[in-house]
């Protein structure tokens, strides 16, 4: 009985100085303010109307936050963007770029990768786009 006990408890200390901690949990570090960027995109400078994307952008596995900040843009009405999914091709809607900042933030978006797409009505315009990915 005993040499069972003793081996079972050294099975289990093995078992622990071997593998660790199994639990499923993994830890992330954020700020109090829930500004801690995984990644920045940018910048990119882009031309709209020209058939192009005006820039690449990549949502780690679990999902984030994209913000868009559209700087340098000479523009005529409600500069808008959206962001298309690079393999389904989905899109979310086009959504304004808050004045004063030209910024738009996209919540839940799914892993992957996407292209960004701004519109500015019926001129051509041009600028700088940046991805902050949170």
């Amino acid at each position: 009985m005993r040499k069972i006990l003793l081996s079972l408890v050294l099975v289990l200390a093995m078992s622990t100085s071997l593998f660790g901690n199994t639990s499923n949990a993994s830890e992330v570090t954020t700020n109090a303010d829930d500004s801690t960027l995984f990644k920045t995109y940018g910048p990119y400078n882009f031309k709209t109307k020209d058939g192009q994307w005006d820039g690449k952008l990549s949502v780690p596995p679990g999902g984030a936050d994209v913000t868009v900040t559209v700087r340098n843009l000479n523009f005529n009405g409600n500069p808008m963007v959206r962001l298309c999914n690079a393999s389904t091709g989905n899109c979310t809607g086009f959504g304004p770029l808050t004045q004063p900042r030209l910024t738009r933030t996209f919540t839940n978006m799914l892993p992957g990768s996407y292209y960004g797409d701004v519109v500015t009505g019926t001129v051509t315009s041009s600028g700088t786009i940046t991805f902050n990915v949170r």
